[in-house]
Order: structure tokens, then C-alpha cells, then sequence
């Protein structure tokens, strides 16, 4: 095995880096800003990037993490050798990224084979990374405590239910976890097990069976505002059945927002619906066919009396920050529609700009990392780690360097050369859904962490990778 030194940026040769990155985050915890109308602005202003003094993330100050960067298209295998332990750290020789495998199915209290990390658009861990949730593929989860992996609570639900921890920073929220349930938003905490309702939509929609964003989404960074697809249909599985309306919930002063039906009719069911990390827009991710502003995602106003085309597709979707503080909604281009000037790109759009859509950035061309791949876009959520999105590429076999590979994509145009960092090759041999390795960020974008069945070799598993502190600052152009 070698240490990658190369840029090779789709063909475009540069120099090699590798080495420091700078102090350790800031301690002390960022609050955010309140959400409005113009919170971008107000997030991106307020931003500090915190993870407090612990810069991985885990609960440990002294960990040593790797700040070598490989960038580039060199083929990076996946793994040989025996499935490793639980908790033991080992390093991916050719990217100097520490990974460690933090779930076990044999540990106490877990009932299922196959664990994962949930969806890769929202954090498994929790605001300052203390706490991260395993996913059972059968619909249980497990609470696991990164310093010595107890499992602190067992979970009767999971993915369906749209767990997100509260990452606002705010104080007595660190082991607040929210969930959904038939109608109801509810909070959890995972170490007392205190359990209350937050809201329910029933009281709104009397005939309502289901609120939910259909599983991709996630509230805003500050976690004042929640999208929901309200659902006659008591399904709870992610599917809404029967749309009755779609609704903009404000926590912060316990009511609605908005209603997609005061504004226009409702009869597009989205893939999923979505609130910006900096809870500027709502993100209906209807497909492309549909009438009007439903004709692909669109970003509409918190109260839905504007939108604006972001997609022309319900493809796969994450967040990313510009360089210049642009609030990016990164996703693929599949040539849908007519406005075919980007097809088959990975693109970003300026959510926040009405000629976002015009303007967007054709980032990388899907041929250049091969056309069986596909893909899953992760949530950037601070304003101020800028210029990068990240990327699980994934695929049925491992014939082109992209395949089955975890990486942060440069958020600039495909004509300038975007640098590619090699995070890690996902450890999987593809079987089914569950190991195409939707790896997800934690809130401090400073672990990255995937179901992994060790190419083939083991049931799946979460597994976490540590990123360098303020990579995002060593990486700056």
C-alpha cells in the first residue's frame, strides 16, 4: 500500500498536499441564528464552525486524527483481512483517514443482523458527537455512547419514525432526540427516557392519520422549522398514500408557518419534503412531469406564496455551502425536462436565489466516474465550512476508481478542475439497498459514518470515520 500524493482532478494534474490543518475548533457551543426570512444571511453571519474542544467529535480531546488529504482518481480497494473489532481504530492506508466499527450485533439489547446510519441528508449523532445512533435495517435503532460504546437506550423504532437530534447547541438539548409518530412530533431523552409530545397535526387536520417528511428530510440547523407531508393514511413506513396537505411547522412558536394549500392545490405527492439548514426555503422534491411548480424540486417560501425551480428531478439530493456563502442544494441532473444544459452532471443550485436555477454549477459529469454509479449526497449544515459537498458513490461492481467510495466534491465548476478527497472506500460489497453505504455528517461535518458488511464479509455495520479539524480550512483555495 502507498500514500497518495497527486491532484488528479479529472485529468487535471496539480500539486500534492498533505500535513497540518490548523488549531482545533473553537470550544463553546454556537447557538445559530433564528430562522427567517433571510436566515441564510443571518447563519452564514453568525457561523463559527464550533465542535467545542473536541475536534473529532467523540467525547475524546486528546484523539489523534489523521490531516493527510489524498485527492484524486487513484483506485483505492476495498478491504481484505478479518472483519475488525468493535471500538479498535484502524487507519485506511491509503487516504490516512482513522475508521473505527462502532456497532456489534452481538451486543446486548440489539435484536437485529444489519445495522446502519439511517439516511445520509440528516446526522446519526448527536450536537458535539457524545451520542450516535445505530439503525437496525428491520426498524429498531440503538443508542450507542462513543467513549466506551454502551448502548445508553434501546429503541422500538427507527428509520420510519425520522429521528433527528436536536443540533441546535442550545442548552439542556444534547441528548434531545426527536421523533415522528402517526400525527405527533415528539422529544425524547435518550438517557432519561423522558418522553413528551412537541405537536400534534391531528389537532390541524382532524382526519389525518401520518405527518412526515417521507424520511430524507430534515428540520433546520436551528430546529425552529420542520417540513411534513400530512397524510391520510396511517402507514407510518415513509410512503405518504393519501396527501391531504403539506405544512412549514415553526417549533419556536408552536404553530404553522405555512400550508402548501392556501397558496395551490395539493395533489403532487413529493418524494420527501425538506427545510434548508439555514431554514431560509421548504424544499418539495416532487418528480419531473408534474404541473408548474411541481414540475421537479422547487424551493418555496416558508409560507408557500413563492417557489422556484431547484431540480429538474426527484434524483437524490444533499446540502453544501458556496464559497461565497451560498446555500447549496446539490443533486443530480438526469437530463429530465427540456432545459437539458447540465444533463447527466452532479449540479448545485443557489437555493436561496430565484435565478438559482439558471445559474447552477455543473460540478462533475457522471461519465467521468462511470456510468454505473449512482449516488448519495450528505447536509452540510454550518454556513461557515464552505466550498465542498460530500458524496457516497456507489455501484455494483468496483470497475472504475469512483465506485463504492466515499468523498468531498469542490464546489466549483467542472471547467476549473473541482479537487476530489478520498475519504474512504465504503468497505461494502454491494448485495441490496442496505449496502450502498448513504454515508451521513455529523453536524460539525467532522465524522463521516456508513453501514459497512466489510466487502462481503461480515453482516452490516456502523462504522465512523474521523475527519481532520477545520479540514475545510487547510483544503481553502
Amino acid at each position: 500500500m502507498r500514500w497518495l500524493a497527486a491532484w488528479l482532478v479529472l485529468g487535471v494534474l496539480g500539486a500534492g498536499t498533505g500535513g497540518g490543518c490548523g488549531d482545533d475548533a473553537d470550544p463553546g457551543v454556537d447557538t445559530g441564528a433564528d430562522a427567517d426570512a433571510d436566515a441564510a444571511e443571518d447563519a452564514a453571519a453568525d457561523a463559527d464552525a464550533d465542535a467545542d474542544a473536541d475536534a473529532d467529535g467523540d467525547g475524546d480531546a486528546d484523539a489523534d486524527v489523521s490531516c493527510t488529504f489524498t485527492l484524486g482518481q487513484e483506485p483505492i480497494p476495498q478491504p481484505t483481512g478479518p472483519v475488525p473489532a468493535p471500538g479498535v481504530p484502524f487507519t485506511v492506508p491509503e487516504t490516512g483517514v482513522t475508521v473505527t466499527r462502532i456497532s456489534d450485533a452481538e451486543d446486548p439489547d440489539v435484536t437485529e443482523t444489519d445495522l446502519t446510519n439511517g439516511y445520509s441528508r440528516w446526522s446519526p449523532a448527536s450536537r458535539g458527537g457524545e451520542y450516535v445512533i445505530a439503525f437496525g435495517t428491520g426498524g429498531s435503532s440503538y443508542v450507542y455512547r462513543l467513549a466506551d460504546r454502551t448502548i445508553v437506550r434501546a429503541l422500538a423504532f427507527g428509520e420510519p419514525n425520522e429521528l433527528h437530534w436536536d443540533q441546535s447547541g442550545a442548552a439542556g438539548t444534547a441528548t434531545t432526540l426527536y421523533y415522528r409518530t402517526g400525527t405527533e412530533l415528539r422529544e425524547l431523552d435518550v438517557l432519561t427516557g423522558s418522553d413528551a409530545l412537541v405537536h400534534d397535526f391531528a389537532v390541524e387536520y382532524p382526519g389525518a392519520g401520518a405527518a412526515m417528511n417521507a424520511v430524507e428530510g430534515a428540520p433546520s440547523r436551528d430546529m425552529r422549522y420542520w417540513a411534513f407531508l400530512i397524510c391520510g393514511d396511517s402507514t407510518g413506513g415513509g410512503t405518504c398514500e393519501t396527501l391531504q396537505d403539506i405544512v412549514v411547522y415553526d417549533k419556536q412558536t408552536n404553530a404553522l408557518a405555512g400550508r402548501l394549500s392556501d397558496h395551490a392545490t395539493v395533489s403532487a405527492v413529493p418524494n420527501y419534503v425538506d427545510i434548508s439548514p439555514s431554514g431560509s426555503r421548504v424544499v418539495l422534491a416532487t418528480c419531473a412531469g408534474e404541473a408548474g411548480d411541481f414540475d421537479g424540486p422547487h424551493a418555496w417560501s416558508l409560507d408557500f406564496a413563492d417557489a422556484w425551480q431547484i431540480g429538474n428531478d426527484c434524483t437524490h439530493a444533499g446540502w453544501a455551502w458556496g464559497y461565497d456563502g451560498e446555500e447549496y442544494f446539490v443533486s443530480q441532473d438526469n437530463g429530465a425536462g427540456d432545459d437539458t444544459a447540465t444533463s447527466d452532471h452532479l449540479i448545485a443550485v443557489d437555493v436561496n436565489a430565484a435565478d438559482g436555477w439558471a445559474a447552477r454549477l455543473a460540478v462533475l459529469y457522471h461519465g467521468d466516474l462511470g456510468w454505473g454509479a449512482g449516488f448519495h449526497f450528505g447536509r452540510v449544515y454550518d454556513p461557515a465550512i464552505r466550498g465542498w459537498f460530500f458524496l457516497s458513490i456507489i455501484a455494483e461492481t468496483n470497475d472504475s476508481w469512483a465506485f463504492n467510495q466515499l468523498v468531498f466534491v469542490e464546489l466549483v465548476p467542472l471547467a476549473a478542475g473541482p479537487r476530489i478527497w478520498r475519504v474512504t472506500p465504503t468497505m461494502n460489497a454491494y448485495t441490496d439497498y442496505w449496502s450502498e453505504a448513504f454515508a451521513s455528517l455529523d453536524a460539525e461535518s467532522l465524522n463521516v459514518y456508513w453501514g459497512a458488511n466489510w466487502n462481503g464479509a461480515d453482516n452490516l455495520e456502523l462504522y465512523r470515520a474521523q475527519l481532520c479539524p477545520r479540514w475545510w480550512e487547510a483544503l481553502a483555495p
